[in-house]
């Protein structure tokens, strides 16, 4: 009989494997666990003040509202603060909601596509898109800390992260009561000051009140979005994948930056000049790819904007979104000869 000189399965004759029952049970509570909190609904788990909740703000507040827009705006709060859908629809000759503005709080590009494609339905119509970008949304440096892209972001994506964010958003993808565990005894017992004051205004903006910014020093919210900068090829993939499903649709995708306040911006390019450079380089580099319009913006001043009409680093006032949505209008999407 042949004896293999690397295994000799004979040698295990006799002998009695134990089945580690600890071990599987363990693994059992595991599974069971994470099947339960998959099973809640996620509605009933986040707070309202968390991006999912403002998504689905929107989905059950704003989006009703607009049968089939023909201007879709997405991007962060500061999109939201720039751009008056009313006054668009006005200043193009289009019927009332027309325009809908999907700018979401301290969103990155993820929260922008994953809102898109939950109401495409309703959204893939419009003829133009327009993604407002800011310089940290192609960083991986803000790290993904929100529980949307931990829960909902793809898992295989998650691997080319920097190896400091990979693991914890791994685990995070196959285990997602690491995330939700802490947010039941809130959703049981309640949440303190966790109310949505957002609210579709008679101009169909969402404006919440401003908060008291200190305009003398910036280091705090420049360290935020600068620390450990790292333009990223998948946060640039996700303004990609949204991108081509505005294209996919027949609509007019638009990338744009809409320029900070002056001081802010100064000081940014002071402390993180090579940073911002290639920031710009890598969005530039993404709009020729795409083969898309790129409506770039570094002063205020180039559209008409003054640091007076800022309510803090880059979030324009009510004043400064008049000019804003005036000079888009008027200075880019009349050019662009789109039939409505």
């Amino acid at each position: 009989m042949f004896r293999s000189s690397i295994l000799n399965f004979e040698s295990l004759e006799g002998v009695k494997l134990r089945v580690p029952w600890t071990l599987l049970a363990v693994a059992g509570v595991i599974a069971a666990m994470e099947l339960g909190i998959r099973l809640i609904p996620e509605k009933k788990l986040v707070p309202e003040t968390s991006r999912q909740g403002e998504i689905f703000f929107m989905e059950k507040e704003v989006l009703p509202r607009f049968d089939k827009p023909k201007i879709v705006l997405m991007g962060s709060s500061r999109m939201r603060r720039a751009v008056v859908p009313a006054q668009l629809d006005a200043e193009l000759g289009l019927p009332k909601n027309s325009t809908i503005n999907l700018g979401l709080a301290m969103a990155r590009v993820y929260e922008s596509l994953y809102l898109y494609e939950r109401n495409e339905a309703q959204l893939k119509d419009a003829k133009l898109a327009i993604l407002n970008l800011d310089d940290w949304q192609v960083s991986t440096g803000p790290k993904m800390s929100n529980s949307l892209y931990e829960t909902h972001g793809p898992l295989l994506e998650r691997l080319r992260f920097p190896e400091d964010q990979r693991t914890r958003l791994f685990l995070d993808g196959i285990f997602h009561m690491r995330v939700m565990l802490k947010l039941v005894p809130g959703a049981i017992f309640g949440r303190a000051k966790d109310t949505q004051n957002l609210k579709l205004d008679e101009n169909n903006q969402i404006l919440p009140p401003p908060r008291k910014e200190r305009l003398d020093n910036f280091d705090d919210q420049i360290a935020l979005f600068y620390n450990e900068f790292n333009v990223h090829p998948v946060m640039l993939g996700h303004i990609e994948q949204l991108a081509r499903k505005v294209q996919a649709n027949g609509g007019t995708f638009v990338l744009m930056q809409l320029p900070n306040r002056t001081s802010y911006q100064d000081e940014v390019e002071r402390l993180h000049k090579e940073d911002f450079a290639r920031e710009r380089a890598a969005v530039e580099a993404l709009a020729a790819k795409l083969g898309v319009e790129l409506w770039l913006y570094a002063r205020p001043n180039e559209i008409g904007l003054t640091d007076e009409m800022y309510e803090d680093y880059g979030h324009i006032s009510r004043e400064g979104a008049k000019v804003v949505t005036w000079y888009l209008a008027e200075e880019k999407i009349r050019k662009l000869n789109l039939k409505f």
